[in-house]
């Protein structure tokens, strides 16, 4: 039998582990952790209350087949819950929030023209620099990669300040690095795909990632018996090749008291836990940060490749989940981004999501780099929070007092016992970031049995997703299976394992829209120097001014028909039809289906 050791049971890992139990290979899977989900963790390790802890909420597209694929395949298409715009909170006036609507394609222009996130001739202009980013043909990408952004943004000559600013928060919300900073190559690669599929912009988990993920997940792994085996906390400190450089031959763990990812007071329990793998495939799915501090003297000169990793870089951010004692009213079911406060941050009402009586705020903090010069928080023998607004001390006293000042929350209104602050310190996400992509590895590396997985690795979605995630599991566990064919002694290797790339719009549709449209964006510069010269948008939002609020909810009754109007299924990629909520829950007319 075929075996395989995979390091890391982020989503990658899992993946891997998924497709490679379906073709009979016998898998051990070490996590450091005593939990499973790696960045999409959602745990009870914790003494703050009943409910899971998460790292972050995750924002799911359309075009995300290989992650539906495996979601089909666990059973869980009634997990996931349609939305279709941002919103921006100004002064905490929830009743009135200019938003943008699927603002990755163009069939909501009118909506996003009128929407409110800034001027209407600066939005105009904001859509224009995706269709002017989109218009470049890939051979560009290693131009684009090697410029952020931003700086890209800032030479056109119809850009404005707003303009910059929209797509900065856009960055943030979504990727929590800066647009000076992310690589423009990154942001064209995440459009092209995004605008072939436009409605609803993404998709959340419809509950807690443990009971809608990781828990299903976990299940589906033990059905496949002794044939699987699960080895928690035991953290990867050596990676030892053979002598002649070719394999690797051994793989030496530490045993901890705790899970590292969420417990900075973690210890060693046992050391050099050796499993040899000298006659197995090994798949390592950790971060960069951890996978570089495995290339020693040995696995560099076998391997020069993997030195590239030490110029990757990853970026501190930290969560808020904010529990009330009372509902709060008048908040939004959609991703609501804070302007106009420092931390760069947003919320999404995870009480909606998670059918709660009382407001739970999951709250995002992108900049957080300053804050990580005070203590994330203080506790009580009791474990309640100890809060200062007035002199904050600790880093979610900062937070608390920004979000406090925005929204109708007292200190009296926070239950201290389950409200906490997260930090992905030590755990840092890959930053997708300018000249990152030539450092980046390939899946395959010199070892004939090593592979490596994550969202640092090179693949086609190419910014960190869930979606890289799975996809470059799902290209380790073919490298494996490949190599087991060479190796027939040990039994059949399986069928090919299937890697889904999404279609996406020629470049040349793009400039040809951008000819077409450049007199209107001449126009739109212009009236934005008017008005700068007049004074006349001098502060936006104007004051007193009532947004448009969008027609839409997200119900089965109008999601499928927008949907299937804008892009009927027929024209999609044999590969690509049927995946994905949209697949699942509506007809090609755009009729809900029957379950």
């Amino acid at each position: 039998m075929h075996k395989v050791t995979i390091v890391g049971a982020g989503i990658a890992g899992l993946t891997a582990a998924l497709r490679l139990l379906e073709r009979g290979y016998h898998v051990t899977l070490y996590e450091q952790d005593n939990f499973i989900g790696g960045m999409l963790r959602s745990h009870k390790e914790h003494d703050h209350g009943d409910y899971p802890r998460e790292h972050s909420y995750h924002m799911l597209c359309n075009w995300y087949y290989n992650f539906w694929s495996v979601a089909e395949d666990l059973g869980i298409e009634d997990n996931f819950t349609p939305r279709e715009a941002f919103k921006f909170l100004y002064d905490g006036d929830l009743d009135n929030m200019p938003e943008m609507v699927n603002p990755g394609g163009i069939q909501d222009f009118y909506r996003n023209l009128t929407g409110g996130a800034a001027p209407p001739a600066e939005l105009f202009l904001f859509m224009y620099s995706m269709v002017d980013l989109l218009s470049i043909p890939d051979s560009e990408d290693d131009k684009l990669d090697r410029m952020s952004f931003n700086g890209w943004l800032r030479g056109r000559p119809y850009c404005t300040d707003e303009v910059a600013q929209l797509h900065e928060k856009i960055w943030q919300t979504v990727w929590a690095i800066d647009s000076w900073q992310a690589s423009a190559r990154s942001y064209k690669t995440f459009l092209k795909y995004g605008n072939r599929v436009p409605v609803p912009q993404l998709w959340l988990f419809a509950g807690s990632k443990k009971d809608t993920l990781i828990d299903p997940f976990h299940a589906k792994l033990k059905q496949f018996g002794d044939r699987f085996e699960l080895k928690y906390r035991h953290r990867l400190r050596e990676v030892h090749p053979s002598e002649d450089g070719t394999r690797i031959e051994r793989l030496v763990f530490d045993k901890v008291t705790k899970s590292p990812s969420v417990n900075p007071d973690w210890k060693v329990a046992k050391k050099d836990i050796v499993d040899d793998v000298s006659d197995e495939n090994v798949i390592i799915s950790i971060t960069p940060g951890g996978m570089a501090s495995m290339v020693t003297d040995d696995l560099y000169n076998a391997d020069p490749a993997l030195g590239q990793l030490r110029y990757l870089e990853a970026e501190p951010m930290a969560s808020v989940e904010l529990y009330l004692k009372r509902k709060l009213p008048g908040i939004p079911t959609e991703v609501v981004v804070f302007m106009d406060t420092p931390y760069e941050m947003t919320f999404l009402n995870y009480s909606a999501t998670w059918g709660l009586k009382n407001t739970f705020l999951y709250v995002t903090v992108s900049d957080f780099k300053s804050l990580l010069s005070v203590k994330p928080e203080r506790r009580d023998e009791n474990q309640n929070l100890i809060l200062d607004l007035k002199n904050p001390k600790t880093a979610i006293d900062y937070i608390l007092r920004e979000i406090t000042a925005k929204l109708e929350i007292t200190e009296a209104d926070i239950d201290l016992f389950q409200t906490s602050v997260d930090t992905n310190t030590g755990e840092e996400l890959f930053a997708n970031l300018t000249g990152s992509w030539e450092h980046r590895p390939e899946v395959n590396t010199k070892f004939e049995n090593l592979f490596l997985a994550g969202t640092y690795v090179r693949n086609f979605a190419d910014v960190s997703t869930v979606e890289g995630a799975c996809a470059t599991g799902l290209i380790a566990a073919e490298g494996v299976r490949q190599a087991a064919q060479r190796e027939p002694d040990k039994g059949d290797a399986g069928k090919p394992v299937e890697v889904i790339t999404p279609d996406f719009y020629p470049s040349q549709m793009f400039q040809t829209l951008k000819i077409a449209w450049a007199p209107y964006a001449a126009s739109a510069k212009a009236w934005t120097l008017a008005d700068k010269a007049l004074g006349i948008n001098k502060l936006w939002p104007p004051k007193d001014f009532k947004f448009p609020k969008s027609k839409f909810t997200p119900n089965p009754e109008n999601l499928g028909s927008l949907f299937t109007d804008w892009l009927p299924a027929s024209k999609w990629n044999e590969k690509t039809l049927g995946l994905g909520p949209m697949f699942w829950n509506y007809t090609e007319d755009g009729k809900p289906r029957k379950k």
